[in-house]
């Protein structure tokens, strides 16, 4: 089963990193925010876990369906990873 959970992490890790590039992009785009907004929202990348779903859901980001349910893959990736930090697979 180790195995598949690595692959599993693999291909979430990699979407992860493209839903960091497509979230920081897209509060860079957007004209409708201040450039304090957009420092706060690119500033939050930090906590990326959190505030891509944060974003993508409550921060008027107007993403399709389709994105605003991969925005949750960066915090699956990282909890697969803390997963295998604290010995959860075997």
């Amino acid at each position: 089963m180790l195995p598949v959970i690595w692959a599993i992490f693999a291909v979430l890790a990699v979407g992860g990193f493209l839903m960091i590039a497509a979230y920081w992009l897209d509060v860079q785009d957007r004209a409708d925010l201040s450039v304090r907004g957009r420092i706060a929202w690119s500033a939050a990348a930090f906590v990326f876990p959190l505030a891509i779903p944060v974003y993508a859901f409550a921060g008027g980001a107007g993403w399709p369906p389709f994105l605003r349910a991969a925005s949750i893959v960066p915090l699956l990736a990282v909890a697969l990873f803390l997963g295998f930090v604290f010995g959860a697979f075997s």
